[in-house]
């Protein structure tokens, strides 16, 4: 642990954690600042963190930088990195990237609304602190740091882009997809009517269409138990798995990292009650499976698995999701978030959409200028044949599977 030599006049003091156990140890703390911030999320939580970081954790070179932010003793601020060395094209960079994020494609967890947490009201202080800690080394030698996947509707990346960027440093802050939500109404009929007439005739006909084909039966389970739990994810993964193989692909939970990591946290929601895993029957046949998370009176759906067998015009997971919708509804949810995606299910569905976005900092050094004159020569190589230069990640990674 080491201290900030100019954390003092700024009244805050920044410390650095590389041991574990340190950060086991602040669970306590680190869940009061989640409550008294604006981005109380499941994946900023120790919950989620740590049960990635037994995972992931000292793989791939990994190691543990976590930045404390204290003002007197009270935490004020935590931002969960790792270091570990990467390749830009060739090129070798020591990247600090933040934690949970940065797992090879296959493995991807794909953690949304993370990055730096900050009590409400500290949120320049702590940006100005950690820009200070980050250019000054107190987290060690690095060429960049990436911060992905941050909520783009709030003030925290903006404040510390801000600040990183009055330093000596390369710093871009980029909109990487939308996250589409719906801010819960009343009531379920409510919901209906805010969508424009095509949106609320999809609904309504995937609904009434299922319900004829379960022959008047159609019920949401949702798995309240360690028993049900094991048996709704084993309907999860096979419908999930099924759906993948029809199309030669093998979905998400064929990675032997992604599925421990489920099988670790999984239980530990459900004990916190915030999994919120159900199954859709039709005619008391499983047709569809969502595993969705609640967090803070807010439901994120995460992941899903449909019935591939079913007739063409039947859509169970949007059935699946009107269900859901009404059940947080009548829970007194205040929203239920699709998660990252613009894929035309989820904007059918949602009723608005927020930015993520992602922070960049690099040192002007000459691995930087490299790497950037790598990047130009790939994209114009890209536009001359054609084909556009974007990183795609894998379909089943977004649970973007068409319902």
């Amino acid at each position: 642990m080491a201290a900030s030599p100019g954390g003092a006049a700024m009244e805050l003091c920044c410390t650095v954690v590389s041991d574990i156990a340190e950060l086991e140890a602040m669970q306590g703390d680190w869940e009061a600042l989640l409550d008294r911030s604006d981005c109380n999320e499941p994946t900023l939580s120790p919950l989620w963190i740590l049960a990635w970081w037994r995972v992931f954790g000292g793989t791939d070179g990994r190691c543990l930088r976590a930045l404390r932010i204290t003002r007197e003793g009270r935490l004020v601020g935590l931002l969960p990195l790792v270091a570990r060395r990467v390749w830009h094209r060739g090129v070798p960079f020591r990247r600090l990237e933040a934690l949970p994020s940065g797992e090879d494609e296959e493995d991807e967890i794909v953690s949304e609304y993370i990055g730096i947490v900050t009590e409400r009201g500290e949120e320049d202080a702590v940006a100005e602190a950690t820009a200070r800690a980050l250019a000054g080394g107190l987290l060690g030698a690095w060429d960049e740091v990436v911060l992905p996947a941050m909520d783009g509707s709030k003030r925290a990346p903006f404040a510390l882009a801000d600040a990183l960027g009055r330093r000596d440093l390369r710093v871009t802050l980029t909109e990487r997809g939308r996250s589409p939500y719906v801010a819960l109404p009343p009531s379920f009929e409510a919901y209906l009517a805010a969508l424009p007439s095509s949106r609320r005739y999809l609904v309504r006909r995937s609904m009434r269409d299922l319900e004829s084909f379960g022959h008047g039966e159609l019920v949401l389970s949702v798995a309240r138990t360690p028993d049900e739990l094991v048996s709704a994810r084993a309907t999860l993964i096979s419908l999930h798995s099924a759906r993948w193989q029809r199309d030669d692909r093998s979905g998400v939970f064929s990675s032997q990292k992604f599925t421990a990591f489920h099988d670790a946290v999984m239980p530990a929601l459900l004990e916190r009650g915030a999994l919120e895993l159900s199954v859709l029957r039709a005619g008391g046949e499983p047709v569809a499976a969502l595993y969705n998370l609640v967090w803070n009176d807010k439901v994120y759906f995460y992941q899903s698995g449909r019935r591939a067998d079913l007739p063409p015009k039947l859509r169970p997971g949007i059935a699946a999701h009107a269900l859901a919708i009404r059940m947080a509804i009548a829970s007194g949810r205040r929203e239920y978030d699709f998660l990252g995606g613009d894929v035309r299910y989820k904007l059918d569905m949602a009723l608005a959409s927020r930015p993520i976005v992602e922070i960049r900092a690099a040192r002007r050094t000459l691995r930087e200028a490299l790497r950037d004159h790598a990047e130009r020569a790939a994209r114009e190589w890209a536009r001359l044949r054609g084909r556009p230069c974007t990183k795609q990640r894998p379909v089943e990674a977004f649970a973007e599977e068409e319902p």
